[in-house]
């Protein structure tokens, strides 16, 4: 699974010349670096829309955890290997796929008295883009309207197989056009199967393992001290 990852870089004109996208108002009113990104958070996400007879691509602010299906709560992760076929996401799928920005993310390790986490980041401090569902949420009681996400995850490579079988999947470099824009009405399952099959674990020489800080054990702490790199408590 993928529950906590980081966004640190301060310039969010970077991001936007990175992933070629516009910046929408929102976010660039409300956009700092993240240390410890939870769930129901707001955080930064890529999507492609039509817009006046063109596809716009832009980062947006959106809330991490998504409602698929009639009575379920929200969901964070999304399994890759069935979001194309699974009757409370493919719809979404077909029309609503994201990219979510991001540096690096979180697993942990050890007995519950003792959790180390795991931050696990490309060594150069490159951008990841993790796949990732959306869709727009209307609030009953104000009529707001909001923008929410999951993260799509599969089987974890050999770096963070060491401390769980999950994983979020990462968009293949020069394949963002092609997860980002939406699929025809008239798609076929094969069309969107093709699609899925873009995600799988990361390369093993994409991401290195830092043990860091307890703090980010809980996400009230949110600065770049959740990110010290500290001596595994179980060594």
């Amino acid at each position: 699974m993928c529950g906590r990852y980081t966004l640190t870089t301060p310039d969010l004109e970077a991001l936007a010349r990175v992933v070629q996208a516009e910046i929408s108002p929102h976010l660039r009113a409300e956009y700092r670096p993240r240390y410890n990104i939870a769930p129901s958070q707001p955080t930064t996400i890529v999507c492609e829309e039509p817009d006046d007879g063109t596809t716009i691509r832009r980062l947006e602010l959106a809330t991490w955890g998504l409602q698929l299906g009639s009575g379920r709560a929200g969901q964070i992760n999304v399994r890759a290997e069935s979001v194309a076929t699974a009757p409370n996401s493919r719809e979404v799928f077909a029309r609503g796929r994201c990219g979510v920005l991001a540096d690096g993310f979180f697993e942990w390790s050890g007995p519950k008295d003792r959790r180390q986490p795991h931050w696990f980041h490309a060594p150069n401090g490159r951008l990841l883009v993790l796949a990732g569902l959306y869709k727009d949420v209307r609030d009953e009681s104000t009529g707001e309207v909001r923008r929410h996400f999951a993260i799509l995850t599969t089987g974890a490579n050999q770096v963070v197989g060491r401390h769980h079988d999950r994983m979020p999947a990462i968009v293949p470099r020069g394949q963002l056009g092609r997860w980002l824009a939406p699929l025809p009405r008239t798609a076929n399952m094969a069309e969107k199967t093709a699609v899925a099959h873009l995600l799988g674990p990361a390369p093993d020489d994409l991401l290195i393992d830092t043990p860091v800080s307890t703090r980010v054990n809980s996400p009230r702490f949110d600065d770049a001290a959740c990110l010290q790199p500290e001596p595994s408590l179980l060594e």
